[in-house]
């Protein structure tokens, strides 16, 4: 009996409230003017600037080779984390095992910035990729290759130099010291952060034709 008491108190409530929820009549949709937008280019123009890509994106696109002639990518051992200076440090690098003058290859077409001799690295060289993103330092080695300077423009898979054994490497142990490091400044390109190569050395070690070339070596190199 209390329900039927109920419902003439419910009847009043929604009598009150059906103004308010009564539906809103329908908005005619705006006119568009066509005839006043402009006629498109026959082709559309690039962007001003190309999408950036992570860092980690870069060198996948780049498809780095493994810089140790006839060494695929699955005979790179992981040695980047291991630890060095009794623990001190970690290495950041990885070495890759050969017989001693096998050719090392340039990892990715770019520039050599530096050629150098000290008693860690023994003799190395310091290269970077076209974007000037990355720098890829090779250590240890034999010796460079003939008419290579500082400035020249290399190719993927160039010779660069020769797996060895110079500066702390252990001389039963010839092998290649290879570090890749992001490019921050010209000033301390040998300073950048670190990253593994392994991921990215996608290519195996395969030595490219010679490039012919006309230009001559600065004088002094």
């Amino acid at each position: 009996m209390r329900a039927l008491h109920i419902l003439p108190a419910l009847a009043v409530v929604l009598a009150a409230c059906g103004p308010a929820i009564r539906p809103l009549a329908p908005v005619a949709p705006a006119r568009f003017d066509v005839d006043a937008l402009p006629e498109p280019p026959m082709e559309s123009p690039p962007p001003e600037a190309p999408l950036a890509l992570s860092d980690e994106e870069y060198l996948r696109v780049r498809e780095l080779m493994v810089p140790v002639d006839g060494v695929p990518p699955e005979k790179v051992p992981d040695t980047y984390w291991q630890a060095r200076d009794g623990g001190a440090r970690t290495h950041q690098a990885v070495d890759i095992l050969a017989k001693r003058g096998t050719p090392v290859l340039s990892a990715d077409s770019g520039t050599i910035v530096r050629l150098t001799k000290s008693s860690l690295g023994g003799i190395t060289i310091y290269a970077i990729d076209p974007d000037r993103r990355f720098v890829f330092y090779y250590a240890h080695l034999e010796g460079y290759a003939a008419g290579l300077y500082e400035g020249k423009p290399v190719a993927q898979g160039e010779v660069i130099g020769y797996v060895g054994t110079t500066g702390n490497a252990p001389k039963n142990t010839p092998h290649l010291h290879f570090q890749v490091m992001r490019y921050v400044d010209a000033r301390t390109y040998w300073n950048g952060p670190p990253l593994d190569p392994r991921p990215f050395l996608t290519q195996p070690g395969v030595k490219a034709a010679p490039m012919r070339t006309t230009a001559a070596a600065p004088k002094g190199k």
